[in-house]
């Protein structure tokens, strides 16, 4: 007597464990999924999407961005009002690295004492520059050496 074949397991679901799967998502609340705080907290589930979106301020769809940006329409909703706090608020001030390394140092002193301000050719020395850094890479490097040793041009007073 042949042996019975045994049906290999797939990855698919049935369309009876889609459907159940579906409506537990529905049941625990799970669709609808918040990025920002003030969304999720302004959030009305009674409204519809659309609704939703033009208390809030935000454009359903890319046409109705574009329609209102023609018509110049300021929209005010709860999240514009936010943003236009978070784009006024004062922007952190740019890092400015406290040291370098001596080695480094080393390499940007003895450039510039064969090379001068000439940067293109400081780039194209392969004996002292080692790690082939580019011309802007170079001139970086030099503008943050001479502010820590308190070369700067700016500082000069």
């Amino acid at each position: 007597m042949p042996k019975k074949k045994q049906r290999r397991a797939t990855n698919k679901q049935t369309k009876s464990q889609t459907k159940k799967r579906k409506k537990q998502l529905v049941n625990t609340g799970v669709g609808l999924k918040f990025c920002h705080e003030s969304i999720k907290n302004n959030w009305n589930s009674k409204q519809t999407l659309r609704q939703n979106y033009k208390r809030l301020g935000l454009a359903f769809s890319v046409d109705e961005a574009i329609k209102s940006a023609k018509l110049k329409e300021e929209k005010i909703g709860v999240i514009t009002k936010e943003l236009t706090e978070i784009q006024s608020a004062p922007k952190k001030e740019k890092y400015i690295p406290k040291s370098m390394p001596i080695d480094e140092q080393r390499r940007l002193i003895a450039l510039l004492k064969k090379y001068g301000d000439n940067y293109k050719r400081m780039a194209r020395d392969i004996k002292i520059n080692i790690y082939q850094k580019t011309e802007n890479e170079l001139k970086h490097r030099i503008k943050l050496f001479k502010h820590l040793q308190g070369l700067d041009e700016d500082n000069k007073s």
